[in-house]
């Protein structure tokens, strides 16, 4: 009778560990399905059950760690990882610690294994460009040089996004010469784009070469027209060949996209609001003087705010000319006496 009972013990804790087995599997199939189905929600849960029962399965970490950065959650994601042996690391891994400290902007750690990629996975093409654009954009063109050539001259010097960093990292270190190939083939390539020309402009004015510059100023501008810079060196160029009514036509224009008009009215008057209310007249007579230029409307009360503020601050201003102009615009006789009234 006991041995009965021993064997049916054990019967049922085998059967028990058999059911435990198949749930624990049917959680990771369920996460797979979620998964293969972009349902990263679901399967982000069907992953944490199976690896509380299953710890040390590192399949099941890197699928989510993977979800976590699928739906932006990097911490979770580092966390995650860090808990894969150092050497169980794999390619894979060592490409979400990247993105995922790349979109923390952590620098240090995007170098770290940047770097290390670059020297274990030499062909990662995708993170050697992504380093370049990483240090060119925290302001070491030294080091996306450094990295850019490097691949280039050993492994492919076709790929154009690399080279598109190699060629950046060079205008950036005032290498104009060694940059202007370097963007002509790219234009060639398909890379005919605003910022390709502008910077093939930059350079060729820095040599200078105002015939070339200006054929790249003149066709970034057709690419984005609003870039305030671009308008203001195309403008220069066009001075220098005596272009005068296009050059006047750019430099307006510069100044109109850097600060629009409407936008340049309002930040003038809170700036004069602001400096009245601190008792600072003449700041706050000249910003009121500034919006009597950038209002369309000419709307009388800034020329009664600039001749207030100017009167307070006894400065050399013509206060009767802001005055009269003001009261020879249309406007009503209500508005008119409520601004000489509060003297705002």
């Amino acid at each position: 009778m006991k041995q009965f009972r021993l064997i049916l013990i054990l019967w049922l804790c085998m059967a028990m560990n058999a059911k435990a087995n198949e749930t624990a599997a049917n959680l990771l199939q369920q996460g797979d399905s979620c998964l293969s189905r972009y349902v990263v929600f679901h399967a982000t849960q069907y992953y944490q059950k199976y690896l509380e029962a299953n710890p040390s399965h590192l399949g099941a970490r890197r699928k989510l760690a993977s979800c976590y950065r699928k739906v932006g959650n990097y911490t979770a994601c580092i966390s995650c990882l860090d808990k894969i042996p150092s050497d169980s690391i794999n390619h894979e891994d060592m490409r979400m610690f990247y993105y995922a400290y790349l979109n923390q902007n952590n620098n240090d750690k995007v170098s770290l294994w940047g770097e290390r990629i670059a020297f274990l996975f030499p062909y990662d093409s995708e993170i050697i460009a992504s380093l370049a654009v990483h240090y060119n954009g925290v302001n070491k063109p030294d080091r996306a040089e450094k990295v850019a050539k490097n691949y280039i001259s050993q492994y492919d010097s076709t790929n154009l996004y690399v080279n598109k960093e190699y060629a950046y990292s060079l205008f950036m270190q005032f290498k104009y010469v060694e940059a202007i190939p370097l963007y002509e083939k790219l234009i060639a390539q398909g890379f005919d784009n605003f910022e390709s020309n502008f910077i093939l402009g930059l350079c060729y004015e820095d040599l200078p070469d105002n015939e070339k510059a200006l054929k790249h100023y003149q066709k970034a501008v057709q690419f984005k027209n609003d870039n305030a810079t671009c308008l203001f060196h195309l403008a220069l160029i066009e001075k220098s060949f005596c272009m005068d009514s296009l050059s006047m036509a750019h430099f307006n224009q510069s100044l109109e996209v850097s600060l629009p008009k409407d936008r340049a009215l309002r930040t003038y008057k809170w700036l004069a609001d602001l400096h009245f209310q601190h008792n600072r007249y003449a700041d706050a007579a000249r910003d009121f003087e500034l919006c009597t230029l950038y209002d369309e409307e000419d709307n009388p009360l800034n020329h009664y705010n600039a001749a207030i503020a100017g009167q307070r601050s006894m400065r050399s201003l013509n206060v009767h000319r802001f005055q009269e102009q003001a009261e020879s615009e249309t406007a009503s006789p209500d508005v008119l006496s409520k601004c000489k009234q509060t003297g705002r």
